[in-house]
């Protein structure tokens, strides 16, 4: 989807595409929570939701880059920041945190840089495989709201 803005002639923000932001402020809104107040190239303000990002290092001021991540229906866009580490796509290595084996699958618990525990279902591998190692490698299949999803390889 694409979004040309409030009025005609600004630049058309397309789902998917990279685009710089410029931090304008931190706010609490009415539901308490905490957002960053982002301008586009446009001029105009975007909410994004600290919580998401607290180990991003973002501060007023910041220059950042957001992938356009989602454009609904009443055109609200949904922006995720560029990682500080990682990028979809590339595989990094991951220290494996724990692995169980229950009626539901096997699980591995990796950690990645920031110290955020994450779930893999290593499909195609087995326990014992898993259990012989320390670190494993996967690809980021994706970020969103600043939480890998990740794939064994």
């Amino acid at each position: 989807m694409k979004y040309p803005g409030y009025t005609s002639g600004n630049i058309v923000l397309t789902e998917g595409f990279w685009y710089p932001f410029r931090v304008h402020n931190l706010i609490q809104l009415q539901d308490d929570a905490w957002y960053f107040v982002l301008r586009d190239i446009n001029g105009l303000k975007h909410f994004l939701p600290a919580e998401y990002y607290q180990d991003y290092q973002i501060k007023p001021g910041d220059d950042i880059s957001c992938k356009i991540d989602k454009i609904n229906c009443t055109g609200r866009i949904h922006l995720e920041p560029r990682h500080p580490y990682y990028t979809e796509g590339e595989i990094y290595d991951f220290e494996i945190v724990k692995i169980t084996n229950s009626d539901d699958g096997l699980s591995v618990i990796v950690k990645e840089m920031g110290g955020r525990h994450l779930e893999i279902l290593p499909e195609g591998h087995t326990d014992e495989d898993l259990k012989a190692k320390k670190i494993v490698c996967c690809r980021v299949i994706s970020i969103k709201k600043g939480t890998l999803i990740l794939e064994l390889v």
